[in-house]
This record gives structure tokens, sequence and C-alpha cells, in this order.
């Protein structure tokens, strides 16, 4: 199917009890399941995936939502200028400037089938702009916490996944 390596997925990611929350400092909270964002309009794009592992996905075609249409509903405070981005496993998460994360995906499609839980399913943040570092697609994203400032190194989690890297 795609030229993606799997990994050991996690004992807390359930992709049958999925949901998706969009939190922090919004004026409308989300709590949205696999119908309330397959109901969102879609968008369909092919990119590579290079990892710093040294192995490449090539023309991988994913189908998401865009999370600015997300952030956009969740109705942001004046004050949110970064978001911090959860993975289901709780140990996971990646932090954004808000500008930058409404341009990626919430890709729930990997090459026309449903996203496998083995590839980030049911839902795995892709940046789309260039220059996109691989440890900062999220698999298994349960939640986007915006924020009223940038998260501290602490929050996110580029020293775990190049650790994992290493090992």
């Amino acid at each position: 199917m795609t030229g993606l390596e799997s990994h050991e997925v996690p004992e807390e990611v359930d992709p049958e009890g999925w949901t998706l929350r969009v939190t922090g400092a919004v004026d409308r909270p989300l709590d949205l399941d696999r119908a309330d964002v397959a109901a969102l309009p879609a968008e369909t794009f092919e990119e590579d995936f290079a990892c710093v592992e040294g192995w490449t996905a090539a023309n991988l075609t994913w189908r998401g939502v865009r999370v600015g249409t997300l952030i956009d509903r969740a109705g942001p405070t004046s004050a949110a200028s970064h978001a911090l981005v959860r993975a289901m496993d709780g140990e996971y998460a990646c932090s954004f400037p808000i500008e930058r994360l409404a341009t990626a995906v919430l890709a729930t499609e990997l090459d026309g089938e449903a996203l496998p839980v083995e590839h980030g399913g049911p839902a795995r943040l892709v940046p789309t702009e260039s220059g996109t570092d691989c440890w900062e697609q999220i698999k298994w994203v349960a939640e986007i916490e915006l924020r009223e400032s940038e998260p501290s190194d602490g929050d996110t989690a580029k020293e775990l996944a190049l650790s994992r890297i290493d090992s």
C-alpha cells in the first residue's frame, strides 16, 4: 500500500474509541468523533515522506481536513498564538505557531483507504509546507490545544522522537 515504515502501536492507542478535541484558548471547545470529522470539507494532496532514519516513501496521497477549518470552528481567542498537538498515546506532542498549523492536514485517508492504525490512524497530522521535519507528523492525533504563548521544549516530543531514531 505505502512505502511508510510501520512501528509498534502503543497500548494506549484505541482507534475504536477515538475522538478529537480542540481545547485551550478557544471560544467553542470541540469534541469530534469520526463522523463529525468525515462531515467536514476534505482535501487531497500528494507528497513524499522523508524520514531522518534515511528512508523515503514516495508519492503518498493523503486526504483529510485542513487544520485551519478545525481551528476556525473552535473560535480561537484573539491572544491564541500557538498550539500543542497531542497524540492518543499521551506521550507524544508537537508545538506549532497557529498560522503554520492551520495549513496542515488532519489526514484520515492514505492512498485512497482509511488510514491504518499502524500509520497513525484514525487521524495523523501532516504538515503540508516544505521543510517539515518528519517528527512533526503526529500519529494518532487526539487533541489540538491552542495556547496564548509558545509551549516549552518540555511540552514537545522532538527529543523523544530523535531518541527513538538513535536507539
